[in-house]
């Protein structure tokens, strides 16, 4: 499915679409405003480069600045089920890249403060509602994990009680390093920290070879790159038409309370991340999923919550949150994800496009993907590695569960 126009701004007219007659040159071109096209915009900067970042709308416009803002180490999906989809190599290594990602983000912008993003470090929890099988494999999952060489520790009882404010959740992973931030900053912060040049309201129509340059098409002017970067996770489509095939757009919806006391720590990830929960700084309880028993409806470009999701997800609140169920709900929102078949990003050159490279299909998880696919995709279009960001799945892996 190619994506549709959405939001405030409809597709350009004729004269709009034209471009202008202004060309600009550059080296390196990065296409998306989001975390991944900074994070490669970033890194190319500390490679020695000044790229051009294009962006349609304003930085973290997308699912970048419409998330929950969580830094959360491996996928919702439990690690023995996606161990034994994918394979132990490709599993492994997808946890190993959002750890790898995090401790990389931390240690170049968060720790030290360059980018003030609202952090804190105050771990995640993966956990389920309700105990059963599914608690069992949780638990099963998290001695693979530690025996893997991971940082996560097992609780349960009143501990996992009072650290996730609800009385119906007694067993959960802890990943210490892991925490919650605000992600639009976090976006805002990495331009600030890159001083790349960044170009807004400018909406990239298609790519096209150029001799030995690539030229791109965009609102306020035409660009001539020797290399770009496509940072476009679900919109991916619309300039590389065949990830249509690899890419299922898939809305995800959150709501957020008024503030209040602050009793939830950390950020946690309920019954395989279909629900999950946080408290912003002020208080405010942060909630998003709800689309278990609506996945179907779920698929598509439309940025706009529903009366089916958002009430689903304000009965789990209700339900497993009972202390904050009189709290006013200030904000609803949505926003669209990248799902695949099996659960990993796709990556790699354009075919046909030489001197493009791209990285889409985040499934939910390209806010802890990031920084590190950032830095993979500056080296990639630079030449400076030939190695995958992820090793594929088995031949034959079964759909994620997590798919709609």
């Amino acid at each position: 499915m190619a994506p549709f126009w959405s939001g405030s701004n409809g597709p350009p007219s004729l004269w709009l679409g034209r471009g202008g007659g202004t060309v600009t040159e550059v080296e390196v071109a990065v296409v998306g405003g989001g975390v991944v096209g900074l994070s490669a915009a970033y890194w190319l900067t500390r490679l020695g480069k000044r790229p051009l970042l294009l962006e349609a709308g304003h930085l973290a416009g997308r699912a970048s600045g419409r998330n929950a803002g969580f830094l959360l180490t491996g996928s919702p999906e439990l690690f023995s089920s996606f161990e034994r989809r994918v394979g132990p190599e490709a599993a492994r290594a997808f946890w190993e890249l959002s750890r790898d990602s995090r401790e990389l983000l931390r240690t170049e912008l968060l720790d030290s403060g360059r980018v003030e993003c609202r952090f804190r470090d105050e771990g995640s929890w993966l956990a389920v509602v309700g105990g059963g099988e599914e608690e069992a494999e949780l638990r099963a999952s998290g001695e693979r994990l530690a025996g893997l060489g991971f940082d996560l520790e097992w609780h349960e009882g009143d501990e996992v009680e009072r650290a996730s404010g609800s009385p119906r959740v007694r067993a959960a992973l802890h990943q210490p390093r892991d925490g919650g931030l605000d992600p639009v900053l976090l976006c805002r912060g990495i331009a600030t920290a890159g001083g790349f040049p960044v170009r807004t309201g400018a909406w990239v129509h298609r790519l096209e070879p150029c001799g030995d340059r690539i030229e791109i098409v965009a609102d306020g002017g035409r660009v001539l790159a020797e290399r770009v970067v496509v940072a476009l996770n679900a919109y991916a489509p619309a300039l590389l038409p065949w990830l249509a095939r690899e890419i299922r757009p898939v809305r995800g919806q959150m709501l957020a309370t008024g503030p209040g006391e602050r009793s939830i720590r950390g950020v946690w990830y309920l019954n395989q991340g279909f629900e999950y929960v946080r408290q912003a700084d002020d208080g405010a309880v942060v909630a998003g999923g709800g689309r278990r028993a609506l996945r179907r409806s779920e698929i598509g470009y439309l940025e706009h919550p529903t009366a089916s999701v958002q009430g689903a997800l304000e009965r789990f609140l209700h339900e497993t949150y009972p202390d904050f169920a009189e709290r006013p709900i200030e904000r609803r929102w949505a926003g669209v994800m990248a799902f695949t078949e099996d659960g990993l990003p796709r990556s790699g050159e354009a075919p046909g496009l030489p001197g493009v490279v791209y990285a889409a299909g985040f499934n939910g998880h390209g806010l802890s993907l990031g920084f590190a696919t950032g830095r993979w995709l500056a080296r990639r279009v630079l030449g400076e590695t030939d190695e995958p960001l992820l090793p594929p799945a088995r031949p034959g892996a079964p759909p994620s569960p997590l798919l709609p």
